[in-house]
């Protein structure tokens, strides 16, 4: 083996010694910053339902199914409120047509003497 070889791979095994030792420093250094967390129960975590649901209805091919039902849903739901509105314009149709008589229908006055 050449002279300048050995004495180059010798340099990098001090190197890489050196390395670990300041990586190993460095950890030690971090784990006496680091506070300690304080033990929290322990609460099992599900995903939101709500956001997964809307993710899953705002993807373009998994959504569409979805988008469909919900558009069914709201056809379906619509004549419902439909019928209470016609009920308050019959009404009110019925208060208009007597206002009009009212108006054209003069009060007799009394004659001056």
């Amino acid at each position: 083996m050449r002279f300048a070889k050995k004495h180059n791979k010798k340099g990098l095994k001090k190197m890489q010694a050196n390395n670990a030792k300041a990586r190993s420093a460095r950890a030690e250094a971090n784990k006496a910053l680091v506070k300690p967390k304080v033990p929290r129960s322990n609460i099992p975590k599900g995903c939101s339902h709500k956001l997964s649901r809307l993710a899953y209805i705002a993807h373009p091919k998994l959504g569409k199914h979805a988008r469909a039902c919900i558009a069914k849903r709201l056809r379906l739901c619509r004549p419902k409120a439909k019928a209470k509105a016609e009920t308050k314009p019959q009404a009110a149709g019925a208060a208009a047509a007597q206002a009009p008589a009212s108006k054209g229908a003069q009060t007799p006055m009394k004659a001056p003497q």
